[in-house]
């Protein structure tokens, strides 16, 4: 049932975009073929603490995962009404799930085997997107969970609750960045992902349609052992549409050059005639964000001038991006490195006459046969990089409005 009762600002800042039936089959096969043989269905309590409209309480869940209790809470009153309706058998909490954490609200008892079933909000309050609608504080938060992510703060909560599963949906991001990983090392030290798909984040109604990001429909379970982000590089990622892919099938340019400006890095780089880049974060910012630019900023990373070739791939990367999938867009801008040093002084080409406000201080602008040249080695060299990855008709018509773009 898609969410009608909250104005565009109060989604965003709730993170309320509900599950769609599809997805919610998707969690109850996950479930029931990993649960046995540690617990029947009928040994569990299904928890959702943030549940919207009840998706997960729905009939097909029930046939497949038939748990002894189905619990679930929410901070939006209106939803939980609805919720109550549709699902009269689930009971009921009104609660902030992030705030005063423990089963004694939802009325769990220690000793109960909980499963936590959740789709939480996945707010951002860094990120750019919809920045202009939200809030840094949409609702009370524990000094134990409170970070800058609404999702990630739900699944610290989660941990806090010693379920023996947790079944989630929440951005990719939370596992393949770094930083995210480090946020949810709490979690993490306790649970192990046990299985997962990925989905686009268009599947949900309201979100963006423009450029989709991963979404993981993910199945942990409780290990002492935990999951390290070593476990993160190796695993193989599989989606809905039948791809798979994992972070170990590439190198990445952030570990060649800096993503981002730094005190240090400026005092040994920085210089009237140096060229700037804009802050890279991932992949889907980079479509959205400038590349060598002329003004100084907070953003501006200074070029070191052994590394001009490098951040000029980023550039060029840029306009091949599109013909990636969406389930690459939170990753850093993959690489080849040897490949690349075959052929770095084409990407230095094509930047020249990208950015010829740019660059003509420095550079004359190359003649048109180098430049037809360098395409085409840059062509071939995305090619072979995304390999599989790109679908081939889209690959061709990006390709070729890209490389009108670089003209």
């Amino acid at each position: 049932m898609e969410q009608t009762h909250l104005s565009r600002r109060e989604t965003v800042n709730l993170g309320s975009f509900y599950t769609p039936p599809h997805l919610v089959h998707v969690v109850a096969e996950m479930i029931r073929r990993n649960i046995a043989p540690d617990f029947s269905p009928q040994d569990l309590t299904i928890l959702d603490s943030s549940c919207g409209y009840g998706a997960f309480f729905s009939k097909e869940m029930r046939d497949i995962v038939p748990a002894r209790r189905f619990v679930g809470g929410d901070i939006d009153r209106r939803a939980l009404a609805v919720a109550a309706q549709e699902n009269p058998d689930a009971e009921f909490v009104a609660a902030n799930a992030l705030s005063q954490i423990s089963r004694n609200k939802y009325g769990i008892g220690n000793n109960e085997p909980l499963l936590i079933v959740a789709n939480p909000p996945y707010n951002d309050v860094t990120s750019l997107v919809n920045n202009a609608i939200k809030s840094n504080a949409p609702c009370e938060i524990d000094a134990g969970v409170r970070t800058r992510d609404l999702g990630i703060s739900f699944l610290l909560s989660f941990a806090k609750l010693t379920p023996e599963f947790v079944a989630v949906l929440h951005p990719l991001s939370y596992l393949i960045k770094r930083a995210n990983f480090g946020l949810l090392a709490p979690f993490f030290a306790n649970y192990a992902l046990a299985d997962s798909i990925v989905a686009n984040s268009h599947e949900f109604s309201g979100t963006s349609r423009g450029t989709g990001f991963p979404i993981v429909v993910a199945l942990y379970k409780r290990d002492c052992g935990g999951w390290h982000y070593r476990d993160v590089e190796a695993h193989n990622f599989h989606t809905l549409e039948g791809a798979t892919f994992s972070l170990a099938d590439f190198d990445y340019v952030k570990n060649y050059i800096s993503k981002y400006p730094s005190r240090q890095q400026r005092a040994t780089t920085d210089r009237a005639d140096a060229f700037k880049f804009f802050a890279m974060r991932d992949i889907n910012a980079l479509k959205r964000s400038r590349t060598f630019i002329s003004d100084d900023n907070a953003n501006a990373v200074v070029v070191p001038d052994d590394k001009l070739e490098y951040y000029c791939y980023v550039d060029i990367f840029k306009d091949f991006a599109g013909t990636l999938p969406y389930y690459f867009g939170n990753f850093d801008v993959m690489f080849d490195h040897e490949k690349f040093l075959a052929i770095k002084g084409d990407f230095l080409a094509l930047s020249i006459d990208k950015h010829p406000e740019i660059f003509s201080k420095k550079f004359a602008a190359p003649p048109e046969n180098e430049l037809a040249a360098a395409r085409s080695r840059v062509r071939k060299y995305f090619a072979n990089l995304f390999g599989k990855h790109a679908n081939a008709r889209r690959r061709h018509r990006e390709t070729m409005i890209a490389f009108e773009r670089v003209r």
